[in-house]
């Protein structure tokens, strides 16, 4: 009986955001697969600042052009696969807006025997934050030239133990997340963090299609040295709940339990509150299908307040109406408490969007879609509302 799959590998490329379609890639024999794809999108975004006052919402035409290979290789007990992925964009009322995203990944996964397995995997971005989504807010936003910019570095180590059948199963795992601003320092100087994790979660199998689940992990928080924040701290999360798979209808885990952050700076107090996590897939009719997620997640903060407690829900709906036609329907909310900030900072997001897709054959992919977003806010001039047409195709091979 094969170990229990680690999902490191398997959601490899679809946590990338990259190769969506199912195509079969370029076989270049002893089980390697390239997998090459690109992306071209081109929106108009009414309010590219996220202002809150109609006088200052800036508009304007963004291209997007997103190449990107990946390569996998099935070597018996061993899963190997890599990413690069670069995301080119073009604005056409302000080239300070311009950037260039880089992602690479590489990962690995080893089948040692039939009940265990391990795998390893890192991953490079190099990404921005729009003017008004990063460090500079409202009309702070207007102030700066450029995005900020950063680097995040992520090693992530798992272990499984059990198979398919079995009564228990343990995945223990370990992550070292590293994130650099590289521009704006007047502003992101003390934003540079790393993150320490350690966890585990055990399965226990109630049934052929349900399992109980308890999930526990810690995290230390440091920020560096120069920074004037002073956030470190560590965080701690424990969780228990269910999950199931009835083939063909339905699959889902639910995880309610406690969060607790701590710091090491006397003067920011402890907080505890209620956590959970879920995912749920529900397949109305084999070509229809609906998908929930909803969290209870602390964030680093992005200026106000010690941490932000974010509570986050999103429904969305796929109907397939033919071989060549979908239609993708989503809904999010977020709510946002930035603790201890002396202005008592919360916001409220609500986004929604609807795409078409139409698929002329199965390796390319052209889509029409529409967003909008609000944000309410409870300060001054941090509301916004912004309006997203877009046009794209993407081809994978």
């Amino acid at each position: 009986m094969k170990a229990w799959k680690l999902p490191v590998i398997a959601g490899f490329m679809a946590s990338a955001g990259v190769n969506a379609m199912e195509t079969e890639g370029v076989n270049l024999g002893s089980g390697v697969t390239l997998l090459p794809s690109a992306e071209l999108t081109i929106s108009d975004n009414d309010n590219i600042y996220s202002q809150s006052s109609s006088g200052e919402e800036v508009s304007s035409t963004i291209t997007r052009l997103t190449p990107a290979v990946g390569v996998k290789a099935d070597l018996g007990a061993t899963d190997l696969m890599a990413l690069a992925r670069f995301e080119m964009g073009q604005y056409s009322r302000d080239d300070n807006d311009d950037y260039l995203d880089q992602l690479f990944q590489a990962g690995i996964t080893s089948e040692l025997n039939a009940r265990n397995e391990i795998a390893f995997s890192v991953r490079i971005n190099q990404a921005h934050d729009d003017r008004g989504s990063g460090t500079a807010e409202g009309a702070a936003a207007l102030l700066i030239e450029d995005p900020d910019e950063y680097d995040e570095t992520v090693f992530n180590l798992k272990y499984a133990y059990g198979s398919e059948i079995s009564l228990f199963n343990l995945v223990g795992y370990a992550e070292q997340y590293d994130k650099k601003y590289q521009n704006n320092r007047f502003l992101t100087s003390d934003r540079d963090h790393d993150r320490t994790t350690a966890g585990a979660k055990l399965k226990v199998r109630v049934s052929p299609a349900t399992h109980a689940v308890l999930q526990a992990y810690a995290a230390e928080i440091n920020y560096d040295s120069d920074s004037s924040i002073y956030a470190d701290g560590t965080e701690y999360r424990l969780l228990a709940g269910a999950s199931w798979d009835v083939t063909g209808k339905t699959t889902g885990e639910v995880k309610l339990g406690l969060a607790d952050r701590d710091f090491e700076d006397d003067a920011k107090d402890s907080d505890s509150r209620f956590s959970w996590e879920a995912s749920i897939l529900y397949s109305v009719r084999s070509y229809s299908l609906l998908t929930l997620t909803t969290a209870q997640t602390n964030n680093e903060t992005n200026g106000a307040g010690s941490y932000i407690a974010s509570d986050y829900s999103a429904l969305g709906w796929k109907h397939d109406f033919s071989p060549f036609i979908s239609l993708v329907l989503d809904v999010s909310l977020a709510n946002d408490e930035y603790v201890d900030d002396p202005d008592g900072r919360k916001d409220e997001t609500v986004a929604y969007g609807l795409t078409g897709i139409y698929s002329p054959v199965k390796n390319i992919d052209v889509k029409l879609g529409y967003t909008s977003t609000e944000r309410d806010s409870n300060i001054s001039g941090l509301d916004y509302d912004k309006h997203i047409i877009s046009l794209g195709v993407e081809l994978g091979i």
